[in-house]
């Protein structure tokens, strides 16, 4: 897939040639082919019980505080291979921001149904819908993986069923909730 700006739709690769070669499409899904971020909505509502741990706005909050001084401490990422070992060296913040959402136990007792149905609120991208409908009516093209960073392939999948029909959603891979320390707030 090519690379796409922020705001495009997906319009652009809606047609399909007639070859003999089958296209394989793998697609990203925060930003990618939703509308926008869909981390918020994996999180539990905000509860005012005495109990409840803080909102979703204060582990966010926390995370954009460790990236930013991680972005400052780390330094220019002007070449490729510099913006590489950035990439690399994110795993202190992101284990330092789960450690906080486990701490607190921001999804302790959350579902797999809870989780499904709140995949049912995502917005998709203008032309989303229709590209992948004419990917599954096509015989030479399979939308065969998405791939995220994401909590949680259940939310994912609670959202893509929307769109796409039971032959589809068996035939694609939802790669995403795959770090180790991620899970263990999810169980």
């Amino acid at each position: 897939m090519t690379s796409r700006r922020k705001g495009q739709s997906f319009s652009h690769l809606i047609a399909m040639t007639d070859t003999k070669r089958r296209i394989w499409i793998f697609v990203d899904w925060d930003e990618t082919i939703t509308y926008r971020d869909t981390l918020h909505l994996i999180a539990p509502p905000d509860s005012q019980a005495p109990s409840a741990p803080p909102s979703f706005s204060f582990f966010s909050d926390y995370y954009m505080k460790l990236l930013k001084e991680h972005e400052r401490e780390f330094g220019q990422r002007h070449t490729l291979e510099r913006q590489l070992d950035f990439l690399g060296s994110l795993s202190a913040v992101e284990n330092a921001s789960v450690s906080k959402v486990e701490e607190h136990g921001l999804f302790k007792g959350v579902t797999n149904e809870e989780l499904y149905e709140r995949g049912k609120q995502v917005r998709f991208r203008d032309g989303w819908e229709k590209f992948t409908k004419q990917v599954t009516e096509s015989s030479n093209c399979s939308l065969v993986a998405i791939l995220s960073v994401s909590w949680s392939a259940v939310f994912i999948e609670g959202a893509l069923k929307r769109v796409l029909n039971e032959e589809s959603m068996k035939q694609l891979e939802i790669r995403a909730n795959v770090n180790t320390m991620v899970w263990r707030i999810l169980t």
